[in-house]
């Protein structure tokens, strides 16, 4: 099985979440944002490799002014077009995403009332969110919504819950994961999602999950599939993340991703590992070397059994939370 691979297509968002660093996940990069002939060069890289999925994120994606050009190349070339977006612009990327086969979207979204969602992201454009959600699972298009859990709105997941029913699409519960860039927030507001009661039949192991990453419990609680992620289930680690500062993060080897800059990155805060690159050739040398380091994982507790961990990127660990 191979990682799928993600795209930061631009840092520029039109939220600022509590949770989330500066310019989301291109905060490794120099250059803001990918021109189109550069994300199907690399679209085209993964797919000499036998790599059948993206992900497309940011910042925002549906701000990115070439999404629909990339989206359609992608699909051409054979791959599986994954998108997270905040929801707020989506209704007016509805029509032509509906023309390409094989689309899937994810929507985050960690509120269910507009005050607690601006507490959140700052942003309290709910009415906007819930259009695009709407006329988006009505045409198939989204797959889940994604909650990532903080002291501010453990009490909307009830909400967030019922609206996945009536949708009739799955939702993704994350603890949240600490950076450098958000260590105070997380302090502040983190909270481990066994903090939730829910009650549900439990559902097969996700196949992805089960090889990359920190495992996801598998749920089906009252009628909608519930996937719940938690650094303190641990994750997989190569034996050159020894050599991170950040070791034993919480995150560890999980999906291989290209900034704008071309900057092949397996693991977010391992600098060590980031491979910065000129051509596409070399682009596709590093995505196999990333894809051989994946190989190679093994799966490790991040707080407790055989790693004992270095809090570096959480500073000091609140010890009511993670029993540090």
């Amino acid at each position: 099985m191979k990682p799928y691979l993600t795209l930061s297509l631009t840092d520029v968002c039109n939220m600022r979440c509590r949770y989330c660093p500066p310019a989301g996940e291109t905060y490794h990069t120099t250059h803001a944002i990918f021109s189109p002939e550069k994300v199907l060069g690399v679209c085209q890289a993964a797919v000499d490799l036998g790599i059948r999925k993206i992900r497309l994120s940011g910042g925002e994606p549906s701000l990115y002014p070439h999404l629909q050009q990339v989206v359609e190349g992608a699909f051409q070339l054979g791959l599986e077009v994954h998108m997270n977006t905040n929801g707020l612009l989506l209704a007016h990327h509805l029509d032509w995403l509906e023309q390409v086969p094989g689309v899937t979207i994810k929507v985050s979204l960690d509120a269910c009332t507009p005050e607690v969602l601006r507490q959140v992201s700052g942003s309290s454009r709910l009415d906007d969110i819930l259009t695009g959600l709407r006329l988006g699972a009505q045409k198939g298009l989204i797959q889940r919504i994604n909650f990532v859990l903080t002291r501010l709105n453990a009490d909307q997941l009830p909400g967030i819950l019922a609206l996945c029913w009536e949708l009739g699409v799955g939702l993704k519960i994350f603890d949240m994961f600490p950076v450098p860039e958000t260590t105070a927030a997380w302090q502040e507001l983190y909270l481990p999602a066994d903090f939730l009661p829910l009650e549900g039949k439990p559902l097969p192991p996700n196949r992805y999950t089960a090889h990359f990453g920190t495992p996801t419990r598998e749920l089906l609680v009252d009628g909608v599939h519930v996937r719940v992620k938690t650094c303190l289930d641990g994750t997989r680690y190569h034996p050159s993340c020894a050599a991170c500062p950040f070791f034993p993060c919480p995150e560890g080897l999980y999906c291989l991703m290209v900034t704008p800059s071309l900057t092949v990155i397996p693991c977010r805060l391992g600098e060590h590992l980031f491979r910065r690159c000129e051509t596409f050739e070399q682009v596709k040398e590093a995505i196999q070397a990333g894809m051989s380091l994946y190989a190679e994982s093994h799966f490790a507790q991040f707080y407790r059994g055989e790693l004992k961990p270095i809090p570096v990127s959480i500073a000091a660990c609140p010890a009511e939370v993670v029993g540090c």
